[in-house]
């Protein structure tokens, strides 16, 4: 929670919450780290089935970032998926290193890794709306 009421005192909007999905751990600090410097409020799962727990009990999310390949019942796929089927407006971004032709039409947005922390944030500024861009933005 103590990232969360930073980001909030650093201007980021609470609709500027983005779900990370990523198992590998030093991956998932570093990107959620870049994130939360760009003012953004992060909410880390290492997997699909801790991301969908998070989606049913957290207002607000706004984005999915999401690794394709990951242990449990369920990949970033499926959980991609779910989203669209329950949570229509919530955008989604795959982040992965086994990218495949055409996830760019299925996803609002498709990053290889690795990914640089500038191109993640100007992607993920780019998918919020622009209420939610404002906001992350004066937090610099």
């Amino acid at each position: 929670m103590a990232d969360a009421a930073l980001a909030e005192m650093r201007g980021a909007s609470a609709n500027s919450r983005i779900l990370l999905v990523e198992d590998e751990i030093l991956i998932r600090l570093a990107m959620a780290d870049d994130l939360r410097h760009a003012g953004f409020i992060v909410i880390e799962a290492s997997n699909a089935d801790e991301a969908l727990n998070v989606l049913n009990t957290t207002p607000d999310i706004a984005l999915v970032v999401t690794d394709i390949r990951m242990p449990g019942r369920m990949d970033g796929v499926g959980l991609a998926n779910w989203v669209r089927r329950h949570a229509p407006l919530i955008k989604i971004a795959i982040v992965s290193a086994n990218v495949e032709i055409g996830m760019d039409r299925a996803f609002d947005a498709v990053l290889s890794k690795p990914v640089l922390p500038s191109d993640l944030i100007a992607r993920v500024r780019k998918l919020l709306p622009p209420a939610e861009q404002q906001s992350s933005d004066e937090s610099r």
